[in-house]
């Protein structure tokens, strides 16, 4: 709804020295003198000064309400301030055949465009707020309230009134024509009636209109209402669904790895038996072989020691003493012996306590055996020896 009724003249009558309508300026009764530079001859605009104000700019602008008066200045506002209320855009504006602005007339309310009730508004109760931001833009504001402007009569569109009188080619102006007394009493009475007759239909079918679509709203507001509860309960209970499986889940893995932990335990027992049944199997005490003589191991240094062969009672070597154990208090304790394997390659170390080991000098010469109780099979079935 913009009846852009005269670019020009609105320039040109709402052009201002600054925004803001400064109220300490004194009260001229003379027009003010346009921004815009105007010819010499031929009346004509050649340029529009900055604050000047185009029609089809100020047309379609946003209008602000602010509850109490202010003054901002020609240094304005970077953008609307909080206190602002948007009401609604400026949808027209009035002009006098004079070239002078009567009015502005402001769309306010209405959703979606539909429902607005055009408000005419005097122009010297509007302010034109500079935009700091912007050098040339500005915010329009009315010192009023929404509550205000939505009870203000509504401005009503009537179109030009047809003048009773034609000029003549020569200029003079034709008597008006004679009626019947009564005709124009009853034409008048017919256009108001068919005029309030048109309005009226067109109110009906806009508030009927405006109902559909409030209730089309509210029931889609309705329907998108349950979805969000539903969707809200259905989350809820995956929640608590997802909630006791990770619960379940922290039980189960509980249960498992405690009974990992005895697992564990057992087999660490095992294995330490294991290793205390090798480290004491077969007692060597009193073996002797011909040719040779038993000597002790306090008697042997640890280099005499590593290296060592290793048979079994019927002389079948088994293996060698790669290491030799030694306690805290420096006694010798037990012999790391290498089992299986082939030229160093997949042996396997196992500790025997010296108890299970027999030391064999030859009498009348230099070879140095260790003997023990047990098998190369036996051997490779004791726990593998892990240093540290």
């Amino acid at each position: 709804m913009k009846r852009i009724l005269a670019t020009t003249a609105l320039t040109a009558s709402l052009c201002m020295p600054a925004f803001a309508q400064d109220a300490t300026a004194s009260e001229d009764t003379t027009a003010p003198e346009a921004g815009a530079e105007v010819m010499a001859d031929g009346g004509f605009i050649q340029s529009a000064d900055q604050q000047d104000v185009m029609a089809s700019d100020f047309i379609g602008k946003r209008v602000y309400a602010m509850s109490d008066e202010m003054e901002y200045g020609e240094e304005g506002v970077a953008e609307a301030e909080a206190e602002w209320e948007d009401i609604g855009e400026v949808s027209d504006v009035i002009l006098a055949r004079s070239g002078e602005v009567e009015g502005v007339i402001v769309d306010v309310g209405g959703f979606l465009g539909i429902g607005e009730k055009p408000v005419a508004l005097t122009m010297d109760s509007l302010d034109l707020v500079a935009d700091s931001d912007s050098p040339g833009d500005y915010f329009v504001t009315v010192s009023s309230s929404r509550e205000a402007l939505d009870q203000a009569p509504a401005f009503e569109f009537s179109e030009p009134a047809e003048t009773d009188q034609a000029a003549a080619e020569d200029g003079t102006v034709a008597e008006p024509l004679e009626e019947t007394p009564g005709e124009e009493v009853e034409m008048t009475d017919a256009g108001d009636n068919a005029a309030d007759t048109g309005m009226t239909e067109e109110l009906a079918e806009a508030e009927t209109a405006m109902e559909q679509t409030g209730e089309e709203a509210e029931a889609e507001m309705a329907e998108a209402g349950d979805t969000m509860e539903a969707a809200g309960e259905e989350a809820e209970a995956e929640m608590a669904e997802a909630g006791e499986t990770l619960e379940a889940a922290g039980e189960e893995a509980e249960a498992e790895m405690a009974e990992a932990g005895d697992t564990m335990k057992a087999a660490g027992n095992e294995a330490e038996a294991e290793m205390a049944d090798a480290s004491e199997s077969g007692d060597m005490t009193g073996f002797t072989r011909d040719g040779y003589a038993e000597v002790m191991v306090t008697e042997m240094s640890s280099d005499e020691l590593t290296g060592l062969a290793v048979y079994d009672p019927n002389d079948n070597r088994v293996g060698e003493i790669s290491e030799i154990l030694i306690s805290s208090d420096g006694v010798v304790t037990d012999a790391v012996i290498d089992v299986g394997g082939f030229l160093g390659i997949g042996e396997k170390p196992v500790a025997i306590s010296f108890k299970g080991i027999s030391l064999q000098k030859q009498s009348d010469g230099d070879d140095l055996r260790a003997y023990v109780n047990t098998s190369e099979e036996q051997l490779k079935s004791f726990p593998e020896y892990e240093d540290g």
